[in-house]
């Protein structure tokens, strides 16, 4: 693990994370960046288990793992913030790896100021790697993912924009999510607690959609609802086009959105 600053990592950092640039409440808290990568082949299975901070994940043309984070740590921790790569099969069958964050935890804990501890991270992965990742607080961001994900947050928001199977839960935040494949065989099972669901298909979508939700529900498909008499919980079903993917919308109290994106046609090119 390399601890660095500035050049184009910090540049990078500056978009990702909120707290890079920022000064600490008192010389007490120190900010620093870290980055490291490693290998990891496409069809590979990457966890993570991530308790303060935001994650955001990028898939690319890449047969490296690429980490980049900001931390934030106290000055009197014995140890500070640090990231680790380990190679694993058991659950994680064959190939599987988990990227582990690591805090002063007895210190945090002794100190009673856990929000001040964090470490935002970027993650650029191989396209086609499987993810695995599960935050505390914090934002989870995915972009350009082609395989499966699983996210999970406490209290975080979830936003997602990809074409593989999404299984994705948070407690007390809310998503979004733009899936750009839909057909046979594909599927994606989002829900919250209390936060709200905004889910986008492109035009021309395949999915048999089914919506839970005992607040509002807007789209821009015909809806089949269901509701028993005094009853304050709705339940929702929609025939996207020839159907095909399997699309699971819940929300126990929050809204739910289901919305169409019609993609522009390529402008013409030549005389």
């Amino acid at each position: 693990m390399r601890w660095t600053r500035g050049g184009a990592l910090a540049l990078w950092l500056g978009v990702i994370c909120p707290l890079y640039g920022q000064a600490p409440d008192d010389s007490s808290w120190l900010i620093a960046s870290l980055s490291d990568s490693f290998p990891a082949a496409a069809g590979a299975t990457l966890r993570l288990r991530h308790l303060g901070g935001d994650v955001r994940i990028e898939a690319a043309d890449t047969d490296r793992v690429q980490v980049t984070a900001v931390a934030q740590s106290h000055r009197d921790d014995p140890r500070k913030p640090s990231i680790r790569f380990v190679p694993s099969e058991g659950d994680l069958g064959e190939g599987g790896h988990r990227l582990i964050i690591e805090f002063a935890q007895l210190e945090v804990a002794a100190a009673g100021a856990w929000s001040k501890r964090r470490i935002d991270v970027g993650l650029l992965v191989p396209a086609g790697i499987r993810i695995e990742i599960e935050t505390d607080r914090g934002l989870i961001e995915a972009k350009k993912l082609t395989s499966a994900a699983r996210l999970v947050s406490d209290r975080g928001e979830i936003v997602y924009d990809g074409s593989g199977d999404l299984t994705a839960r948070t407690e007390r935040g809310s998503m979004r999510v733009l899936l750009r494949k839909t057909g046979q065989g594909r599927f994606a099972d989002l829900s919250t607690l209390t936060g709200d669901i905004w889910c986008i298909l492109l035009e021309g979508a395949g999915a048999d959609v089914t919506l839970e939700t005992r607040g509002p529900v807007t789209t821009d498909y015909t809806v089949e609802i269901d509701r028993a008499p005094g009853s304050p919980l709705k339940k929702v079903r929609i025939r996207v086009g020839a159907g095909g993917s399997k699309l699971t919308l819940q929300s126990h109290s929050g809204g739910i959105r289901l919305q169409s994106l019609i993609v522009p046609e390529a402008a013409p090119t030549g005389s």
